[in-house]
């Protein structure tokens, strides 16, 4: 954990060298939390229907939801840009020649973004609260926990993109593909029961769709984490399936490039 802490600071202290840009990443919130309300207000009237499983307001329903797809963004991007710093510096071949276990090193590359993104998605919430956004405040706890595993959830996938940086120097349409299809077949703005029904077959397989579903229903309808149970195995079981997957495909993709001795070439 100390080798983890150490890693976040100093990436937390390049970041605020940067004073202006996050200044500006935080006043960003402020600047757009008031069409989000204008919209979803105009919009309560024909979403009410529709979402009433899993929220009684729109304007709360969809705060969560791109709240939500920000860890998503995250857990799919956060590695492979950090790898790809770290390889374009020169300083990747000198971690890995470190003591240091792999997982220790890949949580210490991507914790300074994810806890950033914990302080702004905090304050976005907290905007949104003062904006009227109803939440059920004692389902709160449970719903740390279900965005920590939706999170985790998508952490595999960017450990894939990670993989393939390493062996191909590049991620190509992947992470930007993987991304596109969970705003669009997720929930992140409507309910998947309003899609087409050969795309909500298709939504079945995008583990933020179950992941939305039971962090709606704690939050915002006030639903015990039973109601969701079936939601959350389905997660858990995809979770399992793509870590294991895709720790092999980094352990052999970091194999070939210790081998062809391309860790220190971008």
């Amino acid at each position: 954990m100390r080798r983890v802490m150490a890693m976040v600071r100093a990436s937390w202290l390049t970041a605020l060298s940067y004073r202006l840009e996050t200044f500006f990443s935080f006043f960003s919130l402020v600047a757009g939390i008031v069409p989000l309300y204008l919209i979803s207000r105009a919009l309560e009237p024909t979403m009410a229907g529709v979402i009433r499983v899993e929220a009684p307001q729109y304007f709360a329903f969809l705060i969560v939801g791109l709240i939500t797809y920000t860890f998503v963004g995250v857990g799919v991007t956060a590695l492979h840009s950090a790898l790809s710093n770290e390889i374009s510096t020169g300083s990747f071949e000198a971690l890995v020649s470190t003591p240091t276990r792999l997982p220790v090193l890949l949580a210490g590359l991507i914790g300074q973004q994810f806890s950033m993104n914990v302080l702004r998605q905090g304050v976005l919430f907290g905007l949104a609260c003062a904006c009227g956004a109803r939440v059920v405040w004692t389902g709160l706890p449970a719903a740390f926990g279900i965005l920590a595993f939706i999170t985790l959830a998508h952490l595999p996938i960017g450990v894939f993109a990670a993989a393939l940086v390493l062996a191909f120097r590049t991620t190509g349409p992947f992470p930007a593909t993987i991304l596109s299809i969970s705003a669009l077949l997720g929930g992140v703005y409507y309910p998947t029961t309003v899609i087409p029904s050969w795309l909500e077959r298709v939504s079945a397989f995008v583990p933020l769709s179950y992941g939305l579903r039971a962090l709606r229903r704690t939050l915002l309808d006030g639903a015990p984490l039973a109601a969701s149970a079936r939601d959350l195995t389905v997660l858990a079981a995809s979770t399992a399936v793509l870590l294991t997957a895709s720790l092999i495909a980094f352990s052999l993709a970091l194999r070939h490039a210790k081998h062809a001795g391309t860790l220190a070439q971008y």
